[in-house]
């Protein structure tokens, strides 16, 4: 962590915060966080002195050894611009409700360099809700861990994670009217709710799901979602997924609801493999997909299956479908058809999905599956299509 000699210009040492009697406070003439926990700040030149369960901060801490909380919240922040050095060490709770830290409305908080674990919230954050952007506060969180179901809670907040994907790792993320950014860590669930501007880059995300709703503008990149499901619901729009694994799950990435056709969610350039169905759209429309690999799904590559009056305003484009379709599980569309292949489209006449440039190789199954009337051809797709005939669509 950088010291606060170079965070604040050398005018001083990290100050450590620790409860003593009010009466003390006021004989010293130092500010009392709240009747019920005081708290001052300790001289500069004072030794390091651990902080208390329970303990309300009002200036820099740093640990000097694990900080165990038999029951309810281990530290409460008590001012704007607090810096909390973990140094290495450990917050631990009981299992039980109660924060490892408890932020509040307080802004430009920084945590640094440990583990958090054994809340239901390992730190709880949240901001007044006055401004329209969600940047009420701030939070910086680097190089920690959270363990043990302590989740990271926000409500109108920004906020960022860091550090590399073994020291910083969430077991859990709810983020409501929040912007929250996450640069290579790990993660284990995330649950965005009316965000705007969300960025998860370079990270590991397994063994839970991303959900997004009402969540827009986001960017996705970089990242291996391994067993990680991603869910776009409730008109979240203009989300960009790039440059990711997506891999050993039942739909890598899906939507349900649908969208206008200038807000377009668009999945480019991953590498979408080992599903059993790589891309899923259910009565959802509002998407482009393009340049991505979709290799080994058990069922089909893309599955379309919307009974929506409404055109698509979606594109299916310059994709590679390889080794898809060979261990359906007996899924079907809605008019019962068997879905297995690369792609695999039903929707209502009228309703059009543009398909353009895909080609496919050893699917078991069509390249695409798509009825008359339910799609437009744009060239270039290279493979077997399926049910013959229909003018709609030419395979090369």
């Amino acid at each position: 962590m950088t010291s606060n000699d170079t965070r604040r210009g050398g005018d001083r040492l990290p100050k450590v915060v620790r409860a003593v009697v009010a009466a003390t406070l006021a004989a010293a003439g130092l500010g009392v966080a709240s009747p019920a926990s005081p708290a001052f700040a300790v001289p500069p030149s004072a030794a390091p002195v651990q902080v208390r369960c329970g303990d309300v901060v009002i200036s820099d801490v740093t640990l000097t050894a694990d900080l165990v909380c038999p029951d309810n919240t281990a530290l409460v922040v008590g001012a704007d611009n607090l810096v909390i050095d973990l140094a290495g060490h450990t917050i631990r709770g009981p299992g039980s409700p109660g924060s490892g830290i408890e932020i509040g409305g307080h802004h430009n908080t920084v945590v640094d360099n440990g583990t958090i674990s054994g809340f239901t919230s390992g730190i709880s954050a949240t901001g007044p809700g006055t401004n329209t952007k969600w940047g009420d506060i701030k939070l910086t969180v680097t190089r920690t861990r959270f363990t043990d179901n302590a989740k990271v809670r926000l409500t109108h907040a920004s906020a960022s994670f860091g550090g590399t994907q073994q020291t910083c790792a969430l077991d859990g993320l709810s983020a409501v009217k929040s912007t929250v950014t996450v640069d290579d860590c790990t993660v284990h669930n995330a649950f965005l709710l009316d965000q705007t501007g969300a960025t998860i880059r370079s990270s590991a995300l397994s063994g839970g799901a991303l959900r997004l709703e009402e969540s827009s503008d986001g960017l996705y990149s970089g990242n291996v979602f391994d067993n990680f499901g991603i869910s776009l619901l409730g008109e979240s729009t203009r989300n960009l997924f790039v440059g990711n694994t997506m891999r050993n799950t039942a739909t890598a990435i899906s939507g349900s609801v649908p969208q206008d056709p200038e807000t377009t969610n668009t999945i480019r350039d991953n590498v979408i493999r080992d599903n059993n169905v790589g891309f899923r759209s259910y009565d959802s429309t509002g998407y482009t997909i393009t340049q991505n690999r979709f290799t080994g799904n058990r069922s089909a590559g893309v599955l379309v299956d919307n009974k929506l009056d409404r055109d698509n305003p979606e594109w299916i484009s310059d994709n590679v479908f390889y080794s898809n379709g060979r261990s359906p599980n007996g899924i079907r569309d809605r008019d019962g058809n068997p879905v297995r292949g690369g792609i695999h489209l039903r929707t209502t006449p009228g309703s059009r999905i543009r398909l353009a440039r895909n080609t496919g190789a050893s699917n078991t199954g069509p390249l695409i599956w798509a009825p008359q009337g339910q799609v437009v051809d744009g060239g270039g797709n290279q493979g077997p299509c399926a049910p013959i005939p229909n003018p709609d669509l030419t395979c090369g």
